[in-house]
């Protein structure tokens, strides 16, 4: 790409911004303007350093708007951390603006379009994926309850105040995993704010007037006190027997009791420390906080998928066409056959399992349209394979199960074959083909005892390597 094919908007901060004028460039110098092109704009520049509160409502509005929130973003100056955690660096030229932003927008292009606009999770997928190495980093807010909020996640989610939770959402998801662990902090088990106090008190009454003395231990009598009460004039005498100290480690030493609490007297080497909220005024022991880590989060293989794809859902309800049955009401089918075969042996029943281990990265290779075509093409084939009494579900998004009675082992193993023929026969745009992995369970060969639906689906599972 070239500057003549990327539309640049440029959002002039100060009078003398660092870069010049170009004809390729249109400037704006108001929110209102900026938010009339950004739908048409390929990428932004905020060019200039003050003041901070415009650019810091510049980048926000431009990575809140979905038109706008994936684009690339460049600075001509160095920002608040909070500003450049929104954008993709700094440039010093329309050159260097024009090389980093065709390498985010060819990624963009292959995200698809209309899955960007659908939400929020998406778009923070198109997101990272058109930034392949980067992750979501956390911003140290310390006047905030809880010290780290994500700027980027905060802009894009729906709900601002939700930036964290959603991230953890989506990690949940599978979509996203965690990154660099950043920090480490404690927060009160009571409201989970960040702003405590750590204090010493007397480990016998819990009070917060104890001072720190040395102390001195006389060897004649055995008494302990403050070294105050041994001083007399120039020298030190036992205040209980009046022996005169001479000598450290013949007349006298110093104990470890280096504490001393003026309410009860206590004497001690170490307080206990307790932690009292700022907050919610909640003390609590130490070891009662709650310790959270501070991670980046960046974008997994499934995430890139969904970004690619639109979401790996749509492709894998396809094959719910096939004598679809849902999960609560296949398990009970196949407890219902279970209890049959126990009292006729004769009526036999089998479970196949597939799962398509290849399937995302396949759709990462072919796009949205592609995939649906190849599920679609998958599904049709799998239907001419089946009996019309034979029933499917999905357990999980991506492991489908047939279930077949009347069949004995022979019979499931005849139709596992014709699955994984199904490679061969069906043409793809892609450098490999599909991998489909079956796993088999039949009676009464494969029945162990107190098997039911549950276990039996977990088994195979496992033996798909899906769980």
């Amino acid at each position: 790409m070239t500057e003549k094919d990327i539309k640049f908007v440029r959002f002039a901060l100060a009078e003398n911004p660092c870069l010049n004028r170009y004809e390729t460039v249109r400037d704006v110098h108001s929110i209102e303007e900026l938010t009339q092109v950004m739908e048409d704009a390929d990428a932004f520049i905020i060019d200039g350093s003050e003041p901070e509160e415009l650019a810091c409502q510049v980048s926000c509005t431009i990575r809140s708007n979905p038109s706008s929130c994936a684009k690339p973003l460049f600075t001509t100056s160095a920002l608040p951390e909070k500003i450049a955690l929104l954008c993709d660096g700094e440039i010093s030229s329309m050159e260097e603006a024009v090389k980093k932003a065709s390498q985010i927008l060819n990624r963009l292009n292959e995200v698809n379009q209309d899955a960007l606009k659908e939400s929020p999770d998406f778009r923070l997928m198109a997101y990272l994926y058109a930034r392949p190495n980067m992750q979501i980093k956390p911003l140290l807010e310390p006047f905030t309850p809880h010290a780290y909020r994500y700027p980027l996640a905060s802009c894009l989610s729906e709900d601002p105040a939700m930036g964290e939770e959603w991230l953890g959402f989506l990690k949940q998801k599978g979509l996203l995993e965690f990154g660099d662990l950043i920090d480490r902090i404690r927060l009160c088990p009571r409201c989970e704010t960040s702003h405590l106090n750590y204090i010493d008190i007397c480990p016998n009454c819990g009070s917060l007037d104890i001072v720190r003395k040395e102390f001195i231990h006389c060897f004649t009598c055995g008494r302990v006190g403050p070294v105050e009460d041994f001083l007399l004039e120039d020298h030190l005498r036992c205040p209980f027997c009046h022996t005169r100290l001479r000598h450290l480690g013949e007349d006298y030493d110093h104990p470890m009791e280096s504490h001393s609490c003026n309410d009860c007297g206590h004497r001690f080497i170490d307080p206990d420390v307790v932690v009292d909220c700022f907050n919610c005024r909640t003390r609590s022991d130490t070891d009662e906080l709650i310790i959270k880590n501070i991670y980046g989060f960046k974008i997994t293989n499934k995430g890139k998928t969904a970004a690619r794809v639109g979401t790996m859902e749509d492709v894998y309800s396809i094959f719910d066409s096939l004598n679809y049955m849902a999960p609560p009401y296949f398990s009970k089918l196949m407890n219902w056959l279970l209890d049959l075969h126990k009292r006729y042996p004769q009526d036999n029943f089998s479970v196949v399992g597939i799962y398509i281990s290849n399937l995302p990265d396949i759709a990462l290779e072919l796009g949205r349209e592609k995939t649906l075509r190849l599920a679609n093409e998958i599904a049709r084939r799998l239907r001419q394979l089946i009996r019309g009494t034979d029933v499917s579900t999905r357990t999980s998004i991506n492991n489908l199960w047939l279930l077949l009675p009347k069949t004995d082992k022979a019979g499931a193993n005849v139709l596992a074959e014709r699955i994984k023929n199904l490679s061969s026969l069906i043409d793809i745009d892609y450098e490999g083909t599909l991998e489909f992995k079956i796993a088999l369970f039949s009676t009464p060969d494969d029945l162990m005892d107190a098997d039911d639906a549950e276990r039996i689906l977990a088994r195979l599972s496992g033996e798909l390597g899906n769980e």
